[in-house]
């Protein structure tokens, strides 16, 4: 299979990855997500023999001996089509285009704190049917100067814990 992969042009590679059907791409899809065949059922909705079925289909189609032969088979027909699991690779892009990657990281990217995720307190545990961020309904109960006094307990009892660790080390070490 890898040596007649090396020898097949890109239009016989593009004849094979049309071959499969929308139903085996979408598994295959899911596959490359390292996606369970438990998962991929509930996902795309379907019973767990039909994700066997199409994912037998696209192994004969694709010639690979198991799901991750075929999963890495498809991976590399859509890199050599340049495809991805969307469709074309580069968004209005001419197909014969060389794409130019920058070897240099983006500059002006910068995580800020709203990028963060936030814990969401369940209705009724601090309040009367609403549901913020713990921040919000701490600063609504005991108001901002919470945060100034959580923050270095919080940092005292990390370096409490921490002396108590060191020192269990040195007694267990003197015990060996």
């Amino acid at each position: 299979m890898a040596s007649s992969m090396l020898s097949e042009t890109p239009e016989e590679k593009q004849r094979q990855l049309a071959r499969l059907s929308i139903k085996e791409r979408e598994v295959l899809d899911q596959l490359l997500l390292h996606k369970p065949l438990k998962l991929v059922a509930h996902d795309l909705g379907i019973t767990l023999s039909a994700v066997d079925q199409r994912l037998k289909g696209a192994r004969v189609k694709l010639g690979a001996a198991d799901r991750n032969a075929a999963a890495r088979a498809y991976a590399a027909l859509l890199a050599t089509c340049r495809e991805s699991t969307y469709g074309s690779e580069a968004v209005g892009a001419d197909p014969e285009a060389q794409l130019i990657r920058s070897p240099e990281p983006l500059t002006g990217a910068t995580f800020m704190l709203q990028d963060s995720g936030t814990i969401i307190v369940p209705p009724g545990l601090f309040g009367a049917g609403h549901s913020e961020a713990v921040s919000e309904v701490l600063d609504e109960k005991f108001g901002r100067l919470w945060r100034v006094i959580a923050i270095p307990t919080l940092a005292l009892a990390i370096a409490m814990l921490a002396l108590a660790l060191m020192s269990m080390a040195r007694v267990l070490g003197d015990l060996l």
